[in-house]
């Protein structure tokens, strides 16, 4: 994997065939990737057929961040913070080739994931609520993979693109419970768009998805084991299949998904925009107790952006909505233990999860050439249900929060400071937790979780960069990054080293 990452490193670097000498060149392309007015608008261009207008100036950034992470109250099953090292490369490259644009990305990662309990499974956000659980848990050594890359070709009208990603997770724990963990993500994106009306961009894109995890657990000491849980949703499992203490066998998972889009988008960045998308993934899990799948799952993610952006009089001003829809829907198998050297049979199933998470999001942002303000608002509603024992958790919160920044250009480089305040409130919450067993923990497992969802922070972040040219080669840049919130005590910052080419 590292020899990998070495040759998608050295693949980045020699994009750039050429250097950009001129000191405007070198600021532009610096504040049209950090300034917040920019970020909003060029967010959208992300989509490969869409990547041709994404930036006027090529860059290669290579850099090493240190992280470090802390809150008091947070979700068991994800852990307290991260703290660790980061290597990130990331090159886009305009007419390297005459009509071709290329970008490429790689990533290493190498973090302490700090005090996750009644989770031993990886990649939570895409396997929940279906994990390997036990109450005693630990910190969890963490290895990321990533590489991306792709091409937009123009002709004419039109713009054809494509995009290949891969993503590795390794994690262990070297001391009981000893997960070992192996996952893999592989994404193959493509897409076209075609200019309309002189001004404007319409654009289609399908991205193609496929997961794979393998879950081992296993145990020195043969004494204090903990019992091991297989979840099935808010704390529930098969009593059949879980409570032994020690897994003979790895859990297996698998996912597919396919998602599409369609965009109208202005090439200058000055209009309407517009994007309605749907995802859709299949998962399922795989105990060592039977070759029957034990659980699978159906995820929907529906998106919508609206915004318009203008420049006038020296001012620029815009305005965008957005709307994540997720439904996760999952299914248990039912076995009995008759099965001889099959193992346990698989005899029915029953639909017992649903997981809803709806985001609105508005977003506008008014500023001159140095400085700009982003007010923001979002509601979300979380909904979690298990059928039986019924159990439901849900809340609705409001987020009301504004984001400043100020953006220098300097004799030989590029000071920025940012400063971000977020409120959160909670307008309607409620929970019933029936049916938890007395002394396994997961009664306080699901009161903790409960009351991190309901907490109220208000959230202070703030950054600077600093960005200077030693010489027409080297252009180095330093990032320091830092947040804290109130209710859950949060405590995080980075700082990242990286080189501009």
């Amino acid at each position: 994997m590292r020899s990998l990452l070495t040759i998608a490193v050295f693949g980045c670097l020699t994009l750039q065939v050429q250097a950009q000498d001129s000191l405007a060149v070198y600021q532009q392309g610096i504040v049209e990737r950090i300034d917040q007015t920019q970020q909003i608008r060029r967010g959208l261009y992300q989509l490969p057929a869409l990547r041709p207008y994404q930036f006027k100036h090529s860059q290669t950034a290579v850099d090493l961040s240190y992280d470090y992470g802390d809150q008091e109250l947070y979700p068991l099953q994800e852990g307290a913070g991260k703290q660790g090292v980061r290597f990130f490369t990331d090159s886009y490259q305009k007419q390297t080739f005459p009509g071709y644009t290329l970008w490429g990305k790689a990533r290493y990662t190498n973090q302490k994931d700090r005090q996750v309990v009644f989770n031993e499974t990886s990649d939570f956000d895409l396997v929940f609520p279906y994990v390997t659980a036990d109450s005693v848990g630990g910190d969890l050594q963490v290895e990321e993979y990533q590489f991306a890359g792709g091409f937009a070709k123009q002709s004419a009208k039109w713009t054809w693109a494509a995009e290949l990603g891969f993503q590795a997770n390794l994690s262990h724990r070297k001391v009981d419970p000893r997960p070992k963990n192996n996952s893999t993500a592989i994404h193959v994106g493509l897409g076209s768009s075609y200019a309309i009306f002189s001004k404007y961009l319409l654009g289609a894109h399908v991205d193609l998805q496929s997961y794979r995890q393998r879950n081992e657990l296993n145990f020195v000491a043969s004494l204090g084991r903990p019992n091991i849980y297989y979840f099935n949703g808010l704390g529930a499992y098969n009593s059949l299949l879980s409570g032994i203490s020690e897994v003979q066998g790895d859990m297996l998972y698998a996912l597919q998904g396919i998602g599409g889009r369609l965009t109208l988008a202005p090439k200058d960045e000055q209009g309407l925009f517009l994007e309605a998308g749907i995802t859709q993934r299949a998962g399922k899990r795989t105990l060592p107790l039977s070759t029957a799948e034990a659980n699978t799952w159906d995820d929907q993610v529906l998106n919508g952006k609206i915004g318009y952006f203008g420049e006038s009089y020296g001012w620029r001003f815009g305005g965008l909505g957005q709307l994540a829809l997720q439904t996760r829907k999952g299914v248990e198998s039912l076995f009995n233990n008759n099965g001889g050297n099959l193992g346990y049979v698989k005899i029915a199933e029953i639909s017992s999860y649903r997981y809803y998470n709806f985001d609105y999001t508005l977003s506008a942002y008014i500023g001159q050439k140095q400085w700009s303000i982003k007010p923001y608002a979002g509601f979300q509603q979380i909904k979690e249900q298990y059928i039986s024992p019924f159990r439901e958790q849900a809340v609705d919160y409001l987020r009301i929060g504004a984001q400043g920044q100020y953006v220098k250009p300097l004799p030989q480089g590029v000071l920025e400071l940012s400063l971000n305040l977020q409120k959160q409130q909670v307008l309607q919450s409620g929970a019933v937790f029936n049916g938890v067993p007395v002394g396994s923990g997961i009664e306080d497992f699901l009161q903790r979780n409960y009351t991190f969802l309901t907490a109220e922070p208000f959230t202070v972040s703030g950054q600077v960069r600093y960005d200077f040219r030693a010489s027409n080669l080297w252009k180095p840049y330093i990032v320091a990054h830092a947040q804290s919130a109130t209710a859950i005590k949060q405590h995080n910052f980075s700082v990242t080293l990286g080189l501009l080419f």
